[in-house]
């Protein structure tokens, strides 16, 4: 992350603990989200995510969280080769370190009674301590994803 960006994420205050710092960089809804879409269901372009995101994200909030992940180094775009004004967006090393935090943050939603949403097979297969199916899809992902 170059300065300037590392330095507009830590303007909005102190930010000096890294929960702090982590809840700056992911500071809404369609950050994780659109994360989500890329890494767990290979939606990969603007089109992709626009179309077949069930909580319905906004075309401008998509273009600009696109933007943001790409700013601070969660996202790199590259142009479609079948497509000149197509953007195809891969996840970052970064990103990558993501995932097992947001399987995390579901399976915490999961085990609270009063916020129960459907179980996500993904989830279970992914969960555990130093899961292996963890590692193999982040191996998979760090494949399909090399940024040239």
């Amino acid at each position: 992350m170059d300065g300037f960006i590392k330095s507009s994420i830590v303007r909005r205050g102190d930010v000096t603990c890294p929960i702090a710092m982590a809840a700056t960089v992911l500071s809404d809804q369609w950050t994780v989200i659109v994360l989500r879409d890329i890494a767990f269901f290979n939606q990969r372009t603007f089109g992709a995510i626009l179309e077949n995101n069930n909580e319905k994200i906004p075309r401008p909030t998509l273009a600009n969280r696109l933007k943001r992940l790409c700013d601070i180094g969660l996202l790199a775009a590259r142009s479609d080769a079948k497509h000149a004004q197509r953007k195809v967006y891969s996840l970052t090393e970064r990103a990558l370190g993501l995932l097992p935090v947001m399987v995390g943050m579901g399976n915490w939603t999961l085990s609270q009674e009063d916020m129960k949403a459907p179980e996500t097979e993904f989830l279970r297969a992914l969960s555990g301590p130093e899961s292996q199916a963890m590692k193999k899809f982040i191996d998979k992902l760090r494949i399909t994803h090399a940024v040239n």
